[in-house]
């Protein structure tokens, strides 16, 4: 028996479980494989999106601040203020104004037919990420914030969802909806926990990072 609690019945054989259980093919016991990686700066080439309000709150300070921290370790941040498509519908104060004398103005047709274009970028970043860091003021009502983030986790992909104001002030549904280790006190909190992931210190401990060989991102 070996240290993973199989029979071994020869080189060739397959290793089973003692009890006759279950078949572990022979790749899988050789190389023990494992989700740990050992090399620092594992997290260069990543790909994240900063998720949160901007139509009744200005997103932009907070993250100018998150780009610049995560940028410096190598990850690839996508800002909904500046998105990388070609041709893309632009989020901005003006255009944000611009949409709202037309909702005054009852030109419905026009606030849909623009904001069609940018739900469906916002929801493609979402599909291209490694993992979403999310900020949200609950004290603020949002719809898109909302979407993407049920969007990243139904995906199952890692989650750093900062709260202003702290975890104990987070929507109570978002606790039945995403694993509480995944909501933060503070973006600095959230940052720590990435910065740890990256350089080694903290180990990813969950099976729904999926991240790409170095050489594919």
């Amino acid at each position: 028996m070996d240290d993973f609690g199989h029979i071994i019945g020869g080189p060739d054989a397959p290793h089973t479980y003692e009890d006759g259980g279950g078949v572990i093919p022979n790749c899988l016991v050789e190389n023990k494989i494992t989700l740990t990686i050992t090399s620092e700066n594992k997290l260069n080439r990543t790909r994240t999106y900063l998720v949160g309000q901007m139509q009744y709150m200005n997103g932009a300070p907070w993250r100018e601040y998150v780009q610049k921290k995560l940028e410096n370790i190598g990850i690839i941040v996508f800002n909904p203020y500046n998105k990388p498509f070609i041709n893309s519908r632009i989020e901005n104060s003006e255009i944000q104004n611009w949409l709202k004398s037309l909702m005054v103005n009852h030109k419905y047709d026009e606030v849909s037919a623009y904001m069609k274009v940018v739900r469906s970028e916002d929801l493609r970043l979402c599909d291209i990420i490694d993992f979403g860091f999310i900020f949200i003021n609950p004290k603020f009502p949002s719809v898109g914030a909302w979407e993407e983030l049920f969007w990243v986790n139904r995906q199952k992909k890692p989650i750093f969802c900062v709260i202003d104001g702290g975890k104990e002030n987070a929507p109570l549904w978002l606790l039945g909806t995403i694993p509480h280790k995944y909501i933060y006190n503070s973006i600095d909190e959230a940052l720590d926990v990435i910065y740890r992931i990256d350089n080694g210190v903290k180990e990813i401990d969950s099976d729904r990072w999926r991240l790409l060989k170095k050489e594919y991102r």
